[in-house]
């Protein structure tokens, strides 16, 4: 099925973001287009600094205070995100677009226990969640649930609407679905985290507890930016497998930007992978064609500084020359100094992103 035929639930159109600073104007990117479709895991990888969070904390409203966008158009649902004003994006990351970052000690409160943290999550939210469930429901029946069936539905299950919820009966279901959402990213013994502090558990631990407080909102798009970083490579490889798992457990409402640096997390993990390149989008995908046929000549670079498990150890290429100063871009395309094909219209005109086949496009003037 070709790219056209998927829904497409967020779009980026020529994104371009600035940063102040003491020696001038950081050009962080540089008209960004992609495109996230439903029920999809799609990846945005880059070397550091390339603009992949960037690209997230201006979906998610969440810029820092010396940034500003330029111009271009975030689109979701309908709407444009960055016409929204900032109550209005507090709303947005509530309940539809959910985000769990690198190190999850940052991000979990250190004085509240988990259960309290987890159970905020699902009483925060609004409209259908609470909007009534059966007074004579006993408090067994509440919790005679299923946390696939909650996710995808949207509302309290066994719920019937115009009878109101008190704040007691809320307040149990909220603590079940705690248990329940915990099982369900695979943490052993979720009455006992529940009571425990972010400090007593393992990183890997944290982390699956900020995937379980982003699903607990049921986002619409879930944002993973560099969530196995700090991880050791087992428990990386859990963290995967786990998102591999939520992706086919609850496929008909979740979407997922994965965003890394590591293409063999992208391979492993993502439908469709986008490169990018010093602020740009440089090759779009799918993870597959993206493996067998590399366009773009920083992603064939890429490729060729993977080490092949398969053959003899050697020593691994690297690209020449060295990631560009965005206060002062070079012109045209922003790769060409490092581009072994590179040509004179390189230097001079920035080449377009241009569909080369179904569903793949690649932004370089040799196509």
């Amino acid at each position: 099925m070709g790219a056209s035929e998927y829904k497409t639930v967020l779009e980026t159109r020529d994104l371009t973001v600035n940063f102040r600073t003491y020696r001038g104007e950081v050009k962080a990117l540089d008209r960004v287009e992609l495109s996230l479709f439903a029920h999809e895991v799609l990846a945005l990888v880059g070397e550091s600094g390339c603009g992949k969070s960037v690209t997230a904390l201006t979906i998610l409203g969440l810029l820092p205070q010396n940034a500003y966008v330029l111009g271009g158009q975030i689109l979701f649902k309908g709407e444009d995100l960055l016409k929204k004003s900032a109550d209005e994006m507090r709303v947005v990351r509530a309940e539809e677009i959910a985000a769990i970052f690198q190190d999850p000690m940052t991000f979990l409160n250190p004085v509240l226990t988990i259960g309290v943290q987890v159970k905020e999550a699902f009483l925060v939210q609004r409209g259908p969640m609470w909007s009534g469930a059966a007074e004579d429901q006993t408090e067994s029946g509440a919790v005679d649930r299923n946390i696939r069936d909650f996710l995808l539905r949207k509302d309290v299950p066994n719920a019937q609407n115009g009878i109101k919820m008190s704040g007691g009966k809320k307040e149990r279901i909220a603590e079940e679905l705690s248990k329940d959402i915990l099982k369900l990213v695979r943490l052993p013994d979720p009455e006992r985290i529940l009571t425990q502090y972010p400090h007593e558990l393992s990183g890997g631990m944290r982390q699956r507890c900020m995937i379980a407080m982003a699903l607990a909102r049921r986002p619409s798009i879930l944002i993973a930016d560099e969530i196995t970083t700090a991880l050791d490579v087992t428990v990386q490889a859990q963290i995967l497998t786990l998102l591999k798992e939520l992706r086919d457990t609850i496929e008909e409402s979740l979407t997922t930007l994965l965003i890394t640096h590591d293409l063999s997390i992208a391979a492993e993990t993502a439908d469709r992978i986008v490169v990018m390149y010093a602020g740009n989008v440089v090759e779009v995908s799918s993870t597959k064609e993206l493996f067998r046929k590399p366009l773009h000549p920083y992603t064939q670079l890429l490729m060729k500084c993977i080490p092949d498990v398969r053959k003899p150890v050697i020593r691994l290429e690297s690209i020449t020359g060295s990631v560009p100063d965005l206060i002062e871009p070079p012109t045209g395309c922003r790769f060409h100094p490092r581009c072994p094909f590179v040509m004179e219209i390189c230097r001079v005109n920035k080449p377009v992103l241009k569909e080369v086949s179904d569903g793949h496009l690649v932004h370089c003037h040799l196509y």
